[in-house]
């Protein structure tokens, strides 16, 4: 095992090897210990002062004076800006209406917030029809169930029919895909998004053939 070197206190100076942090003098070419090169004559490179950058130069004598005259201004002025700023975009993720869409194999629904004139917020969205086809002129349409969820807790439901430019609203094939919008009422934090096959003749009654059509009574002559 390689011996230490004895540290010689008189004449000589000492400083740590960059390699292996042991103390080693400052006028050999290489650490006695881990036999690795040291800068030419045992110095280092100091630390570049950056600190002089950072005061405008002399060049620029209207920055200076700018500085010199509103910089105790601008220290006051640049943070309360700053924090209206972070209060501002916080207000705003906070109070934006929130879509959900849960998943679904066989529709996908994809939405978006849009803000018109008089701040009235629209969700614009399409859906995918991955199952089987639902024609026109059926008993069957494929609508979109809005739920809006407002701060009070209070939940409303919305039904709309997604459309496409080549059929009527809520007629979908397979692989086709409907767009709709919706006007998201004020108050509102949530908008939960789910598609449904709607039964069209559901609440209508149909009168039986055989029973024919019932006449009314005929007037008698006065």
């Amino acid at each position: 095992m390689m011996e230490m070197p004895s540290l010689d206190p008189e004449g000589r100076n000492y400083i740590c090897c960059p390699h292996c942090t042991i103390q080693i003098p400052d006028d050999v070419p290489e650490c006695p210990n881990c036999r690795q090169p040291v800068t030419t004559g045992g110095t280092f490179a100091k630390t570049k002062d950056i600190r002089s950058l950072l005061v405008p130069p002399k060049r620029f004598p209207r920055l200076r004076k700018f500085t010199l005259d509103h910089g105790k201004w601008v220290k006051i002025v640049a943070p309360a800006l700053l924090g209206l700023l972070a209060l501002w975009l916080t207000i705003g993720f906070l109070t934006r209406v929130r879509i959900i869409v849960p998943s679904d194999n066989t529709f996908l629904i994809e939405a978006e917030r849009e803000r018109k004139d008089g701040g009235r917020v629209f969700l614009k969205g399409n859906l995918l029809n991955r199952g089987e086809d639902i024609p026109d002129l059926s008993l069957r349409s494929i609508g979109v169930i809005a739920e809006f969820l407002y701060g009070d807790g209070r939940t409303v439901r919305k039904r709309v029919f997604p459309k496409n430019p080549f059929r009527g609203e809520g007629a979908l094939f397979r692989g086709e895909s409907g767009a709709f919008e919706i006007e998201v009422p004020k108050g509102v934090k949530s908008v939960t998004l789910r598609s449904e096959i709607v039964n069209l003749g559901e609440d209508r009654v149909f009168v039986p053939s055989t029973r024919g059509i019932r006449r009314l009574p005929s007037r008698r002559n006065r």
